[in-house]
């Protein structure tokens, strides 16, 4: 778990390579994590520890029905296309170019930590998804300031 709190802006190079955020390296490096499993979720990369997959992710479906069209159909947009990826020497990774293309990646991103996982969005659709979350926030709490 990386038990991190941060957002930053950062960029994609050509090959794909993200420097993660200081405090996602440092908390990596405190935990001797090298290795991410990333995914497509959402509209965004995630991105756990390879402790963290195996316990919140794979360990819950293994018990659930194979043959349920809603466990299949989780198990093949979440698993399928999941990469292991390494955390290299510079607190960078790789973001398979899968990946990139189905959460339209190209240079612009931005990083967050949520909970027991990173997030990566393209900074557009970041900003829209934001926007979203927080007018969606403001109508079901009756709060004003719930318009677009």
């Amino acid at each position: 778990m990386l038990r991190v709190r941060c957002q930053a802006n950062a960029t994609v190079d050509a090959k794909g390579r993200l420097a993660l955020p200081a405090p996602i390296r440092r908390a990596l490096a405190q935990n001797d994590e090298s290795q991410l499993v990333l995914s497509f979720h959402k509209g965004a990369v995630w991105g756990w520890t390879l402790g963290d997959f195996e316990q919140r992710v794979e360990r819950p479906l293994a018990d659930a029905d194979p043959f349920d069209a809603d466990v299949m159909d989780f198990v093949h947009s979440l698993l399928s296309p999941a990469q292991d990826v390494d955390v290299d020497a510079q607190g960078r990774i790789r973001i398979p170019p899968p990946l990139r293309d189905l959460a339209g990646i190209s240079k612009d991103v931005i990083v967050h930590s949520v909970l027991h996982r990173i997030e990566i969005w393209d900074r557009a659709v970041w900003d829209q998804r934001f926007k979203q979350s927080l007018h969606r926030t403001a109508e079901r709490s009756g709060m004003p300031g719930s318009r677009r």
